[in-house]
């Protein structure tokens, strides 16, 4: 995590909702170290390195609480490249010189409030069942009768938590929303998942509404009833007319 200071959706409009496949994740080398505070950590960043920890348990059972550092250059190089979604990444770390690789998840990265230069970043051991957040991404907005309107999206979730048991974890959730109208609603159910990814919201959750003011709001179409007139049948019926 990065952190700084009505209607039922038709069949027709809840199109195809898939994942974004991710980015190849980069190798980053951890260096261990002894201090801890604020002061250690202001004397890490005017070298220009980023004060941490490595901590959880891992795929072989490793616990340990761990303080590093690493290259702040290597870190903002992928922040610039991925952003938000640096949280949805495996990634494979060495600590020290010849040290283990271990694979990780990025946690708890803190962005200056003004200047945007990353202060400190942590690093999860991963392991299968672990918890990550994924954004959600709406597709062909253009096409939304509801947004062209003036309407727009409103996020009841912006993200989606779930939990994973594979490294490849999708980038982003897409959400197709061409041809939906105001008041319309997606849910959680709409959303395909990957088979390795389980989300944590109920099928029946709303997770997004094309919302808008009431007057935007479509009206259903009245059902016309074609009346058709039955042709008159004369009075002819004669039993004893021979049928053959």
């Amino acid at each position: 995590m990065l952190r700084q200071g009505g209607h039922q959706l038709r069949a027709s409009a809840a199109r195809a909702l898939s994942t974004a496949a991710p980015a190849p994740a980069a190798h980053f080398t951890l260096t261990p170290r002894l201090k801890d505070g604020s002061r250690e950590a202001r004397r890490l960043r005017k070298q220009g390195l980023l004060p941490g920890i490595l901590y959880g348990e891992g795929v072989n059972g490793d616990a340990s609480r761990v303080l590093v550092s690493m290259n702040q250059v290597d870190f903002e190089r992928e922040y610039r490249k991925l952003r938000t979604s640096m949280g949805n990444q495996v990634y494979e770390v060495t600590t020290g010189d010849g040290g283990p690789t271990t694979k990780v998840l990025l946690r708890d990265a803190t962005l200056h409030p003004v200047t945007d230069i990353p202060q400190s970043v942590n690093f999860l051991r991963y392991k299968p069942g672990r918890k990550v957040h994924i954004p959600l991404d709406f597709l062909n907005q253009e096409g939304s009768p509801g947004l062209k309107r003036g309407g727009y999206i409103n996020n009841v979730y912006h993200e989606i938590p779930c939990t994973i048991a594979s490294e490849v974890i999708p980038a982003k959730l897409y959400v197709d929303v061409n041809g939906m109208h105001v008041g319309e609603r997606i849910y959680l159910e709409n959303i395909t998942f990957p088979e390795h990814v389980t989300p944590l919201v109920k099928p029946e959750s709303v997770v997004a509404t094309i919302a808008g003011k009431r007057g935007l709001i479509q009206k259903p179409e009245e059902e016309v009833v074609e009346v058709v007139e039955e042709a008159a049948v004369e009075d002819d019926d004669d039993d004893d007319e021979p049928i053959f």
